[in-house]
């Protein structure tokens, strides 16, 4: 059960996919490294920081939050502006969920929690300010099976 919610957080802040409307975790895991080796070469992020990313840790390098702020922005999770798309996460959340109403309960409060915090203007420094935000909430639900930040 931790495990689902630590893959729910980081699927709120990176994005899910779904096939005929039913969640591919494997579909969805392809989808994350073909967008984060895109992501890699655009920003200049080198192979520890898309393991720091795989492994839930706080990015160590500038090039590490870049990627995850284009990562936010390829699965339509942080605007233009840097800001969380809360709509779209929800969306997100609902196809890792399966529509639970338990499940999407505790989501839409990780959501709601994290997406009008004070972030940098700097959208690389925001999405690891996202991040820290969604670890902090998932161990205030409960959720901290082995995640970082």
């Amino acid at each position: 059960m931790a495990k689902f919610w630590v893959s729910l957080a980081v699927m709120c802040i990176i994005g899910a996919v779904s096939v005929r409307g039913e969640f591919d975790k494997q579909q969805a895991i392809e989808k994350l490294k073909t967008k984060a080796q895109e992501c890699k070469s655009e920003v200049g992020a080198i192979d520890v920081d898309i393991e720091e990313l795989v492994g839930r840790k706080p990015a160590s390098t500038m090039e590490g939050k870049c990627l995850r702020a284009c990562l936010m922005k390829k699965f339509e999770v942080m605007d233009g502006s840097g800001k969380f798309v809360t709509e779209v996460a929800l969306k997100h959340a609902e196809k890792v969920t399966d529509g639970n109403a338990d499940k999407m309960k505790v989501a839409t409060e990780i959501i709601n929690a994290c997406a009008n915090i004070e972030v940098s203007s700097d959208h690389c420094q925001a999405a690891e300010d996202y991040g820290k935000c969604f670890k902090q909430q998932a161990n205030a639900h409960g959720i901290n099976e082995h995640y970082e930040y």
